[in-house]
């Protein structure tokens, strides 16, 4: 899958901007705060469909304007598209070889992107909910049926929830069908986390130590709210029915996947706590690494790279591993950077330049 041109008109720093790139490597350069990271963003809004976290249209279209366009040419198995995405105040509207797309959860794996993110050290060291929606995240890019399971079950979620604010009258049976369409959905989703852990837990044991060049065990876990040795359904059901009245008191329910967590463990110590920043950016970059062979074993594609000022969040050690991987990936790749000297890509590069807004691009061989 290759990225061939990018035009973007009123997208944050870009009042209008045509891009064409490389087929391998292409460098972005230049000073903080030009507009580095929203070309990479860009180019991930027009990839996954939506921006690198969730953002309201104000913050993505440019000061004084209404409106903001991408529009993408791209190389894939599939054939040749045009990818074309209108956002404005009320709505986003994406075009597809000139065909409206209404539910993008229909296109949301035609194309697969991994992006590595100074912020990517909170997958490690932040919050449970970070872990939770990373999770999520890598599943949807593989397999739609995901990303509709999540959105059924928070809808369901949503109305039981609401059902629980209301006076102490309420029974058990007048939440029943709730605990039913929960359960039954929320089965698939922990059924799916379970089994993509299970996948990539020695993928990303095996990165690991090529990366940190020590022999350190490292643990993905998932903890469920929900007994994962018998019949998930069955189990959550009686478990919404045990924990009715806590949850009558508290005004919302307290078991099912979204309260589950996934946590990391280096040498059976939980990395959330006890990992060194060095370590932790280590299991940062080893995921990164993993979702690339995730997407090669269960898609059968090489991913897009998009590497956000890289240099900066690791070590000469890691930085050396990281661009002989880099040297041997056979995709498109996009990295940020200030200085052109970080760079230890060996090979055609197409350099972008961009300095007070302006951008200049040149083709480099290193």
């Amino acid at each position: 899958m290759i990225l061939k041109s990018l035009t973007l008109k009123n997208f944050k720093s870009y009042s209008a901007e045509t891009f064409s790139f490389h087929d391998r490597c292409n460098l972005i350069i230049g000073e903080n705060a030009q507009g580095k990271t929203n070309l990479l963003e860009a180019i991930h809004f027009l990839l996954a469909f939506k921006p690198f976290k969730q953002l309201r249209s104000e913050e993505v279209v440019s000061f004084g304007s209404t409106e903001c366009r991408l529009k993408g040419e791209i190389q894939s198995q599939a054939g040749f598209d045009e990818i074309n995405i209108l956002l404005d105040e009320n709505h986003k509207t994406l075009k597809l070889n000139s065909k409206v797309v209404y539910k993008t959860s229909k296109v949301s794996t035609r194309y697969n992107v991994v992006t590595f993110l100074p912020t990517d050290i909170d997958i490690v060291k932040g919050s449970a909910q970070v872990r939770r929606k990373y999770l999520d995240a890598i599943i949807c890019s593989i397999d739609p049926a995901h990303l509709r399971d999540l959105k059924l079950y928070q809808r369901a979620l949503g109305q039981r929830n609401a059902i629980l604010v209301k006076p102490s009258s309420l029974t058990l049976d007048k939440i029943e069908v709730w605990d039913e369409q929960l359960a039954e959905i929320g089965s698939q989703v922990i059924l799916r986390r379970v089994s993509f852990v299970n996948r990539i837990r020695p993928v990303l044991n095996k990165i690991y130590k090529q990366t940190s060049g020590l022999d350190q065990e490292i643990g993905i876990h998932y903890q469920s709210s929900i007994d994962l040795n018998s019949n998930i359904e069955q189990s959550f059901k009686d478990e919404l029915k045990l924990k009715f009245e806590q949850d009558k008191k508290r005004f919302h329910t307290t078991v099912g996947p979204h309260r589950d967590k996934l946590s990391f463990s280096i040498s059976e110590k939980d990395a959330s706590i006890y990992s060194s920043q060095g370590e932790a950016k280590n299991l940062a970059l080893a995921l990164k690494v993993s979702e690339i062979e995730m997407i090669n074993q269960f898609l059968g594609r090489t991913p897009i790279l998009l590497l956000d000022d890289i240099t900066s969040e690791l070590d000469n050690n890691r930085i050396r591993f990281l661009f002989k991987l880099l040297q041997d990936f056979t995709g498109q790749i996009f990295i940020t950077t200030t200085s052109m000297k970080e760079i230890l890509y060996k090979g055609h590069i197409r350099g972008f330049h961009i300095k007070d807004r302006i951008v200049r691009q040149k083709d480099i061989q290193t």
